[in-house]
């Protein structure tokens, strides 16, 4: 059985759920037990949908870890960083727990969000939820295909799984940051493509990266490259999927790592101006509304240590005897 959760590294689908909560109970280890069997409701409800191709994870807030977990952290966890430079800023909402649910039938998606509430009850209090959508063939509402460089197949574990080397207790958990954008698609549509492609550069329909000879000044492909400064290669794996109505819309985004430090570094590469005054220009039309840190463990991880809030008990009072 793999360890991961399904929700990580996932194909995409056509419709998303995801619920921001914070912890009302101060029952730790009933919350526990309940998040161990979260991934079998999941997947009693995928080969129930089996076309439907469900999938989601729930991710524990890195201010709330240490309640929830007490004996054991993460090595890298983190609360979302600070990002704030000029006009740009990501603003830091705290949440104790994240659900996403994916799935390519909206009812069935809906379901497991009404399934999964009953079973968290009153442990839990959703802060805000996000409805999300496959738009065209993966594109963000911008018109440009979301994540070009994302990768693909098993790289898409290799960058996103904790493994062995890097925190043996956490092996198949994935760091994850959340950032809600809004967009302001009046003023984007208002550039036209020809501008709009120099700003991402990349080609609208395609996706491929303009030539040098196009380009004036930075890009958001330059800023947002997959390469750090050494030359080396961001572990960054981006689920994210467009959210909104027709009065408001933008791009939930997700990254998933096993190397949140290097993903930090990649988020401030976009925000903050280098010695040019250059930062990522797509943030001129796109503004963060809210920013978290999470983190996603394994399956495993959850299972194995339901209990132990009370083998910590029985220690202390043991110790104190």
């Amino acid at each position: 059985m793999d360890k991961a959760q399904s929700g990580v590294y996932a194909e995409p689908n056509l419709h998303g759920l995801t619920l921001f909560c914070h912890v009302m109970s101060d029952d730790v280890e009933s919350l526990r037990r309940k998040l161990a069997r979260f991934p079998a409701i999941l997947r009693d409800l995928d080969a129930r949908f089996s076309e439907g191709m469900l999938t989601g994870f729930v991710g524990i807030g890195a201010d709330y870890w240490d309640i929830l977990y007490p004996h054991k952290r993460p090595l890298h966890l983190q609360a979302f960083p600070e990002l704030s430079d000029g006009d740009r800023e990501a603003p830091r909402h705290p949440y104790d727990l994240v659900i996403q649910i994916r799935c390519d039938r909206f009812d069935a998606n809906y379901l497991a969000g009404r399934t999964l509430m009953e079973w968290f009850g009153y442990d839990i209090e959703v802060a805000e939820q996000i409805r999300s959508f496959r738009y065209l063939d993966g594109r963000d509402l911008t018109g440009f295909i979301d994540a070009p460089d994302n990768p693909r197949g098993m790289r898409k574990r290799n960058v996103a799984l904790v493994e062995a080397q890097d925190d043996a207790d956490f092996v198949d958990g994935s760091y994850l940051f959340v950032q809600k954008f809004r967009h302001d698609l009046r003023r984007w549509d208002y550039l036209g493509p020809e501008k709009q492609e120099l700003l991402m550069g990349r080609e609208k329909v395609s996706g491929e990266r303009l030539s040098e000879a196009k380009i004036e000044g930075v890009t958001h492909a330059a800023k947002s490259r997959l390469i750090d400064s050494s030359e080396q290669p961001i572990p960054l794996l981006r689920q994210n999927m467009p959210w909104g109505d027709l009065r408001e819309q933008g791009l939930l985004a997700m990254y998933f790592s096993h190397s949140p430090k290097m993903v930090v570094q990649w988020l401030k590469n976009r925000y903050y101006a280098d010695e040019q005054g250059a930062y990522d220009p797509l943030l001129d039309y796109s503004q963060a509304v809210s920013s978290s840190g999470f983190f996603v463990p394994s399956m495993r991880f959850m299972e194995a240590n339901k209990e132990v809030a009370d083998d910590i008990a029985d220690y202390e009072e043991g110790s104190t005897a």
